[in-house]
């Protein structure tokens, strides 16, 4: 990897899909954090976060959106006004996300929380 950060922003810019994923994680709160013995989670539709920074700090709400081109995170209830007036949901930075609670519908993920948990 180079130090150059040209060549860093471009990597980032170009990342493929796997890639991506891995910068769409948010920190899990502390409850959770000693259920699954793990400090971050990638975020999906349908979990529960709270904002920790911005306008919005301190909003709790479910996510509504991820968008992995942009890297960004739709909460539900976060939203600007745009030009025109109407509400438009605000992205997020997912570093700027606390995980209350996570969606476990998908059985993949729910396994492999609890594979990870074992193998710690």
């Amino acid at each position: 990897m180079s130090e150059q950060p040209r060549k860093q922003r471009h990597d980032d810019a170009t990342a493929p899909l796997h890639q991506r994923h891995q910068k769409v994680r948010a920190t899990l709160a502390d409850d959770l954090r000693e259920e699954y013995d793990q400090r971050n989670v990638r975020v999906n539709e349908g979990d529960t976060v709270e904002v920790l920074r911005g306008d919005f700090a301190g909003e709790e709400a479910e996510v509504t959106d991820v968008d992995l081109k942009d890297e960004t995170v739709s909460v539900e209830g976060v939203t600007v006004e745009a030009a025109d007036g109407e509400e438009v949901p605000r992205p997020l930075d997912a570093s700027n996300l606390r995980v209350t609670a996570l969606d476990l519908s998908d059985s993949r993920r729910q396994a492999r929380l609890e594979d990870e948990e074992d193998s710690a």
